[in-house]
């Protein structure tokens, strides 16, 4: 009770502290209207997040625009399993798809979509299957513990997915229509309203397949030919933004994100399965951003619902959960000739409802975080800070922070060292799933370090870039399901990981006219280990985590000429154990993709026909045992845009 008391008072206090911060970011704002309404409008586009102002040590990177477009009718499993050295967790073709960076799980990876986490707060993961890489113009990836500015499930790193603004642009219009493999249909639109003050973007998708691939069984040496059954699924949904400029300095966003899948799930048997899932997802989302001279504000408000059934008829489970989540977030950034300064607060609510729980639980965040940023040395050095301090109903979230420097040694040669400490809270399931949840779990703990060099170099039409990277991990109050003796499983705070390895990135790009030719490379290298003994007779100690490869990497060439373009990856994953004591694993796997499109023009339209091959070299290969992957299969089709200005 006691505790309760000093939680509601941290609430209030908090509360009153957003209140104050809207107030005073909407007073500056008035007093400047007048001054600001002297000025031309001009185009705004907010480009830059708070992790790359400030946190300049860490490692990140951003796709490519050029190769998100060729990914514009696949998933984010797809593009970042393709383009990227993070591993992807996949449970079958349209199945659930998750992370894992430097070691960590899929619940230690966040998901920020506009600055706000996405992760669902019942399961603490997202599933990548479901978001499509159409609905953003820009993704980017943050390895490394990121609590300070991300909060909790920021340990292995996070994926930022974001939609940009613009204005005075006109009308444009697109229509996407393809088929492929398996019965595949997909087909989006988006319709683009761009005015002085304010714009609209409309994109609806629709996709389905019946999913039914050939694999070959390995472990079946009679009848080795075989082919999924019920394992169709049916995605669709819509995302709708409207973007006000309120004055030169004042934009306001507001996105409305819908979508709904079904999925049956097939049993890779020889009974045919009667599991079936369907997820609907509804988010909600709107800032205001104001940026003046030294001053940069963005108010942050959320509403996000997500619902999973889970159905069995062959066991009769029906397992259906709802979970509402609502987020106010205050974030200020302040710049003083070489100094930046950042303060900002945020307030999340969870409101669960599962059949699997015997109540409706809610659990409340108040978040308070702060930077700081130096440039010296005529800006070749580069010092951060941030920390955050968090509370919480539930659990008692330790500080976090981080803190590191970006040294430019030569023109071409720059060095990070950065240092983080962060979290996990635990999720509702492992708190309240009933039978054998655990509500006297502690959140997860995480400090790294982690440090390299980065070459860059631009001679006339060629650029190349280096970095490599070493990282060290330990992680306490891991939170394993074990089996209990009451006969059901139940979550402790008893794995103890250390995580360490090293990870390339190498692009080579020459542009001469109407040539483009780029080479990107990323290799990682992981070692996961468990250091602490789970009972009497545990082989895991000092053996790496199941299903964590140590080696992965991934080289991919985009070739442009004119109106052509081809794009050609190949990636190589490496063993997998699928056992504690690593006794039994998964063979290494090499897959390779080709795109190629071509566009051309008339008038006021552009048309884009384009074809992939997925898997050329028709591997049969499983990234979860039990669960394989298609052979060799194709997709074709054509892209219509229509513009005015």
């Amino acid at each position: 009770m006691k505790k309760y008391s000093i939680y509601i008072a941290l609430s209030n206090k908090i509360n009153f502290y957003l209140s104050i911060s809207f107030v005073i970011s909407i007073s500056v704002t008035q007093a400047q209207h007048k001054d600001s309404l002297t000025h031309q409008l001009l185009e705004v586009t907010i480009t830059e997040t708070k992790q790359q102002i400030l946190q300049a040590s860490k490692k990140t990177t951003l796709i490519d625009s050029l190769i998100l477009e060729r990914y514009n009718t696949s998933s984010l499993a797809d593009l970042l399993s393709n383009q990227s050295a993070i591993h992807i967790k996949s449970y079958g073709n349209g199945n659930l798809a998750t992370t894992s960076i430097r070691g960590g799980n899929a619940s230690q990876t966040a998901v920020l979509w506009n600055g706000l986490n996405i992760q669902n707060p019942m399961l603490g993961q997202t599933d990548l299957s479901l978001l499509p890489n159409l609905l953003f113009q820009n993704i980017s990836l943050e390895y490394g513990g990121g609590s300070a500015l991300n909060g909790s499930g920021a340990i292995g790193g996070s994926i930022q997915l974001r939609n940009t603004n613009s204005f005075n642009k006109g009308f444009a219009t697109t229509l996407q229509v393809s088929g492929g493999s398996f019965d595949t249909k997909k087909l989006a639109t988006s319709i683009q309203l761009s005015y002085k003050r304010m714009s609209s973007n409309t994109r609806i998708y629709y996709t389905s397949s019946q999913n039914n691939y050939s694999y070959n069984d390995t472990m079946d040496k009679v009848s080795p030919n075989k082919k999924i059954a019920h394992a169709d699924y049916l995605t669709k949904g819509l995302l709708q933004e409207l973007s006000f400029l309120l004055t030169p300095n004042q934009i306001m966003n507001v996105r409305l994100w819908y979508n709904t899948t079904h999925r049956n799930l097939p049993s890779y048997t020889n009974t045919i399965s009667k599991q079936s899932q369907d997820d609907e997802n509804l988010k909600i989302n709107a800032d205001w951003n104001y940026s003046k001279r030294n001053l940069k504000s963005i108010i942050r408000f959320a509403y996000f619902k997500d619902g999973l059934n889970y159905t069995d008829s062959s066991t009769n489970i029906y397992s259906k959960t709802t979970v509402n989540n609502i987020i106010l977030e205050s974030d200020n950034t302040y710049t003083l000739k070489h100094h930046t300064f950042h303060i900002g607060a945020n307030g999340t609510s969870y409101k669960s409802d599962a059949i699997t729980y015997d109540a409706i639980y809610t659990l409340n965040k108040l978040a308070f975080f702060a930077a700081y940023k130096i440039q010296a040395l005529k800006s070749k050095l580069n010092y951060n800070i941030s920390i955050r301090k968090e509370f919480t109903n539930l659990t008692s979230i330790p500080f976090t922070g981080n803190t590191g420097i970006h040294y430019q040694i030569h023109k071409y040669l720059a060095a990070k060292i950065n240092a983080n400490t962060s979290f996990r809270q635990p999720t509702l399931n492992d708190l309240y799933w009933n039978p054998g949840g655990n509500p006297n779990l502690k959140p997860e703990q995480a400090y790294e370090f982690d440090g390299g060099l980065e070459f860059k170099l631009q001679k006339k039409n060629v650029s190349l870039l280096f970095e490599g990277t070493y990282f060290n991990r330990h992680t306490s109050n891991w939170i394993i399901w074990l089996p209990s003796l009451n006969n059901y499983w139940s979550p402790q705070n008893i794995a103890q990981i250390y995580s360490r390895g090293a990870e390339t990135k190498t692009e080579l790009s020459y542009h001469h006219k109407e040539v483009l030719i780029k080479l990107i490379i990323n290799t990682s290298y992981v070692l996961a280990t468990n250091q602490t003994s789970k009972s009497e007779n545990d082989n895991s100690i000092g053996r790496q985590l199941i299903y964590t490869p140590r080696y992965a990497g991934q080289a991919g060439i985009y070739i442009t000429y004119k109106k052509a373009s081809l794009l050609f990856n190949q990636t190589y994953t490496g063993y997998r154990f699928t056992t504690t004591d690593n006794s039994a694993w998964l063979t290494p796997y090499y897959t390779a993709n080709i795109k190629a499109s071509y566009n051309y023009s008339v008038k006021k339209m552009n048309i884009e026909v384009f074809g992939s091959i997925n898997n050329l070299f028709n591997k049969n290969y499983t990234v979860v045992s039990n669960r394989p992957m298609p052979l060799r299969n194709f997709e074709a089709g054509i892209v219509i845009k229509y513009f005015k200005k």
